[in-house]
């Protein structure tokens, strides 16, 4: 065990920078006081998270986790809590992209909020939301990574609602943290059958790790070390693995806004754009798929859980897509682009390819937060318009934002050597290549593999056509911001403003992310592609997060990327271990030419998609940018008024009409005012004996020692006869 006290640094930095931003920046009322101290505390964490992941025996480089033991929360016999954190290959490469990430946004931050009146109150939620992210991501045990899950959700209540003096961000605050509400609590019901079943397997724990100085087992090696349930739909209330998974899965749709939860994310967009980039591209939404990564020995357990999270995921990627369609705000678009890429995460964990979809996590945070940004940088340019239809021509007048923008769009729709290309074709691959689900040898429904591709397909073509549209809107065909248009709220024209570039505060991370878009996705390439290029390609994402996705979890998939090489193995009665495998003579051997060769015609097959996408978008919005699409997608399905009409108001009628009126007011206020009325009744009554007047009083004397005297008087005739 490797330990290290300065992991604790990591996600104390942006805590102290919050404190100080609160308790002196309010005072100072100083932009450049508070953007260097928030800055600052997330570039410390940065330079920490690196150095302990590629240090010589660090995260990264060791095969010992790092571990921070802070404090003990609850010791108990066998069970143990701690206020524990641990960094690993997992939790290592996730603070590396987090922290940079959110460095590079914080920056922009600075530009972006100039001048606004709660500078410092921003910065300081900021902050917060970035100790509670790292909690999240550091902890070594669910309790402490419940902490960090509850802190970011309180969090992007701050932030979405930020402007609070609005009435649309009020609300988006509000559904925002109630949705994920509902999904915590599956996340809490998962944490109690955890430590529930590992009771009963007689090693109580829920922590991630085994830690043998502090008598810790690890919650996922005794689940792991379990008989793998069958295949089974009622295995899903059966109180076992599968119903652990579902619950953790119920928790991951709510922050990672997956079908039926999704509804929460496309409102957030009320809040400042650094904080759609920071919450929705490389932080909060991605906390679901990094809980399920972490917790693949449980999934790979319960393969019914795991075709539920390939077939939500897949649906809700499609789902998401088709209204990105329609959507006018330059932010709602990029929303629902980053729900369904979420949905292509999930379907890469449903079909055992878990190393796939926190590659596509890492990717997805360098080109969604660049287009974030980017479309920050546009609305700032245009004089805080949002809406793509009073936009046009922009790209003589932003420059920077277009060429920078213009290579996320490249990432996200799929085109070589855009970081996006290779984690989305990695995880179309493995869909099509999928046979079998986790370590129960359970096979997948015929032809399902094949449909859910089918899908995938479907939503690269649309995601190419609806970001095409986008930035065909924004950046080219004719300038119609300069059109007065009405503002039917004041009853009055708008005036149009000469667009600009903006400062290179926010200009500068635009090109660092634009840079991260185009070559980051060298970090996973995968062997099919790779081996075009060298004769002993190297997947370095794959090969760190090895010891970290077990063998077990797709030992027996034919995948080439999804069939994780075990440990040397160990001696067996007296004969020496084998010797270290030799990795790249492993992986050819796991790799067939019919499967190289069928996974380079997919990867064509999708690179033909996206370019099909990209000329439908450019040619069909450049001659009709201004096309409305059907009211159905452009009104989102009318999923809102369908909650609103079953569940929302159905719960409000329940509880003003039975819980409050019939309950509260008739029922339990009904009788303690009854009881009050009776005792005032009864008070009313017996207030007669104390009327204030001695020869009442006397004579009241006089009736009582005459009861008293006929009492023993009767006595003593009972007793003597006479």
């Amino acid at each position: 065990m490797h330990e290290s006290s300065l992991l604790r640094i990591i996600i104390f930095a942006p805590l102290a920078g919050a404190a100080i931003n609160w308790f002196i920046g309010r005072r100072l009322r100083s932009e450049k006081f508070t953007g260097v101290v928030a800055c600052g505390a997330v570039g410390i964490s940065t330079i920490v998270a690196f150095y302990l992941a590629f240090m010589h025996d660090g995260a990264l480089q060791g095969e010992q986790p790092i571990f921070d033991h802070l404090w003990t929360w609850i010791q108990v016999g066998k069970f143990r809590a701690d206020f524990g954190l641990a960094m690993d290959r997992l939790s290592g490469i996730y603070a590396l992209f987090v922290t940079f990430v959110a460095f590079l946004i914080h920056v922009f931050a600075v530009g972006y909020m100039h001048e606004d009146k709660g500078f410092y109150r921003f910065f300081a939620y900021l902050n917060l939301f970035m100790f509670a992210m790292l909690t999240l991501v550091l902890a070594d045990n669910f309790l402490l990574m419940f902490v960090g899950w509850e802190g970011v959700g309180l969090c992007s209540y701050l932030l979405i609602g930020y402007y609070f003096d609005k009435q649309e961000a009020g609300s988006a605050a509000k559904k925002a943290f109630i949705t994920n509400r509902v999904g915590d609590w599956g996340f809490v019901m998962g944490i109690m059958l955890i430590f529930f079943v590992t009771s009963q397997a007689g090693a109580p724990s829920i922590s991630f790790f085994s830690q043998e100085s502090y008598h810790v087992t690890s919650a996922l090696q005794t689940i792991g070390a379990m008989k793998p349930e069958a295949f089974a739909w009622g295995a899903l209330w059966g109180g076992g693995i599968t119903t652990i998974a579902i619950f953790l899965f119920i928790g991951a749709t709510g922050k990672s806004a997956q079908i039926p939860l999704f509804v929460w994310l496309p409102d957030a967009m009320a809040g400042p754009t650094p904080v759609s980039a920071l919450i929705h591209a490389a932080t909060m939404v991605t906390a679901g798929v990094y809980m399920i990564v972490r917790c693949n020995a449980i999934f790979t357990h319960a393969p019914t859980a795991m075709f539920i999270v390939a077939i939500i995921g897949a649906a809700t990627a499609l789902f998401a897509a088709t209204i990105g369609l329609a959507q006018n705000d330059i932010k709602k678009v990029l929303a629902y682009s980053t729900i369904s890429q979420l949905g292509y995460m999930f379907l890469a964990c449903g079909v055992g390819a878990f190393v796939a979809a926190l590659f596509h996590v890492v990717t997805h945070a360098f080109f969604k937060a660049l287009l974030f940004l980017g479309s920050g940088s546009v609305i700032t340019g245009v004089h805080h318009e949002q809406d793509m239809r009073r936009m046009g021509g922009l790209k003589k007048y932003m420059p920077i934002t277009f060429w920078t923008m213009l290579m996320g769009w490249l990432a996200i729709c799929g085109i070589p050597i855009w970081a996006g290309f290779f984690s989305k074709d990695e995880i179309l691959w493995q869909t099509w290549n999928a046979k079998i689900l986790g370590i129960g040898m359970a096979p997948l429904p015929a032809g399902a593999s094949k449909a859910l591709w089918l899908v995938g397909a479907a939503t690269a073509l649309l995601t190419a056509i609806y970001m095409t549209r986008l930035m065909v809107m924004t950046f080219g065909g004719d300038e119609r911001f300069r059109e007065p248009a009405v503002d039917h709220a004041h009853d009055q024209h708008t005036h149009a403003h000469e667009p600009h570039e903006s400062s290179w505060l926010m200009t500068a991370p635009l090109v660092v992310l634009a840079v991260l878009s185009t070559i980051g996705g060298f970090i996973g390439v995968p062997y099919a592609i790779g081996s075009l290029i060298s004769a002993h390609p190297t997947n370095y994402i794959e090969e760190k997060l090895e010891p970290v996705v077990k063998a077990e979890s797709s030992a027996e998939q034919t995948s080439p990327e999804t069939r994780w090489l075990s440990p040397p193995p160990q001696a067996v009665d007296g004969a020496p271990a084998a010797g270290p495998i030799d990795r790249a003579v492993a992986t050819e051997s796991v790799h067939s030419a019919e499967e190289i060769s069928t996974e380079r015609w997919l990867a064509l097959v999708s690179v033909l998609i996206a370019a099909t996408g990209i000329v439908i978008g450019y040619f069909f919005y450049k001659k009709r940018p201004l096309f409305a699409a059907p009211r159905l997608l452009e009104q989102k399905y009318y999923v809102d008024e369908i909650y609103d009409a079953a569940i929302i108001k159905p719960i409000e009628v329940g509880s003003r009409s039975v819980l409050w009126k019939l309950i509260d007011q008739e029922g339990i206020d009904g009788l303690l005012h009854a009881l009050g009325r009776a005792i005032t009744d009864i008070g009313g009554v017996v207030r007669y004996l104390q009327i204030g007047f001695v020869r009442s009083y006397a004579a009241v004397i006089l009736f009582g020692a005459l009861a008293v005297i006929a009492f023993f008087g009767y006595f003593a005739r009972s007793l003597f006869g006479f």
